[in-house]
């Protein structure tokens, strides 16, 4: 009785002590049980380390608990049943929080909801990892943060994310949903891959947007020709990463929606990935000019806002000279374009003097090619 005492008087003295801090790091690992009992680490960088990987603090948030001077919170989370209510009550103790960092490893297959209903939060990043590439699927992470200026969701399952409210501040976003090789090799269905859609239109109004091979496969997946592309009024920077199958099919939809677009970053995905899966019989080959389709009408950000163009890990395919030739003929206002061809590139179609020659709308524009 004594002891349960102490131990009581312990974890409220913690509480109490934590609750004034303005930056909190918490590492929770939950073991499976009958009572489903949490353990935790904390660290106060800087300030306060309690705790090692073998000794975890008990620790309790009651439900009127707060911590009305936190705002930066780190947590890293290693769970076979997420405790969502723990979460939710969490995020709600703190009424000031600005940048929330959640790095999650899921090692179940159990339908979740997170919920980020934070109004004060300014930048968020999740990085969800999987035992494998069911354990994430399940889950559904619903954003609901006004005043958010960065977003950062890196995971390889295809998880829900719902971002509720137009993200007006949004500055920067990092899309990095889904891994090409489970588009590719058809382990998702459009349902699924039409999720990265609804989490990409809830980022249109992002001015830096960053797309990587995983969230541009899916997307080339469920988009068809006539469905409706977003619209992006304020984006300026966009990294977009062009996976070996899909290829260059939603570039001219971006350069389209994309009015005040002045600097573009094309990485091409390995050649020996695609040339190892059609060896495999994975993939049937793909057309002859990789999903580019040059638009209708030249878009308005390369007559009067582009003004640099990086395509990086060419494959020296007549497609994407094409795809280059367009470009240069087009941009206007292009003061400088960056080349490089991969390295072990298995083609020859195409190659520095074939790019040197093709016309070029902008007489200033400076051309830099490298191998």
């Amino acid at each position: 009785m004594v002891m349960a005492t102490r131990r009581k008087k312990y974890r409220k003295r913690n509480t109490y002590y934590f609750r004034y801090r303005r930056r909190l790091i918490l590492e929770m690992y939950r073991k499976y049980s009958q009572r489903y009992k949490d353990y935790f680490r904390y660290q106060l960088r800087k300030t306060l380390h309690l705790g090692t990987r073998n000794d975890f603090i008990r620790f309790h948030i009651p439900s009127y608990g707060r911590f009305p001077n936190l705002k930066v919170l780190n947590l890293k989370l290693h769970l076979t049943l997420p405790n969502c209510v723990f979460l939710n009550r969490l995020f709600r103790s703190c009424p000031l929080l600005e940048d929330l960092y959640m790095d999650s490893t899921f090692v179940d297959n159990f339908d979740q909801t997170f919920r980020f209903c934070i109004p004060t939060l300014r930048l968020l990043q999740l990085k969800l990892n999987a035992d494998e590439f069911h354990s994430c699927r399940h889950k559904e992470f619903i954003i609901n943060t006004p005043n958010l200026v960065s977003l950062s969701i890196t995971g390889p399952s295809l998880s829900c994310f719902r971002i509720h409210d137009i993200l007006p501040n949004l500055i920067q976003a990092n899309l990095s949903i889904g891994k090409s090789s489970y588009v590719h090799d058809f382990q998702v269905s459009k349902d699924e891959a039409s999720r990265v859609m609804e989490a990409l239109k809830g980022v249109r109004y992002a001015v830096d947007l960053t797309l990587p091979f995983g969230t541009t496969s899916a997307l080339s997946y469920c988009f068809d020709d006539g469905d409706d592309f977003p619209t992006f009024p304020c984006l300026r920077d966009l990294q977009l990463g062009i996976d070996y199958y899909f290829g260059w099919k939603l570039l001219p939809y971006f350069l389209e929606n994309s009015p005040l677009l002045r600097w573009i970053s094309l990485n091409r995905e390995s050649e020996s990935k695609y040339t190892t899966a059609m060896a495999e019989g994975k993939h049937k080959e793909a057309d002859d000019t990789y999903g580019w389709k040059p638009p209708k009408q030249v878009p308005d950000c390369l007559m009067d806002t582009l003004k640099k163009i990086e395509v990086r890990n060419l494959w020296r395919r007549k497609a994407e000279g094409e795809v280059v030739k367009y470009l240069l003929e087009n941009g206007k206002t292009l003061a400088k374009m960056k080349i490089s061809f991969e390295e072990d590139s298995i083609s020859d179609e195409i190659d520095e003097d074939t790019i040197e020659n093709f016309p070029r709308a902008s007489e200033s524009m400076i051309l830099k090619i490298s191998d």
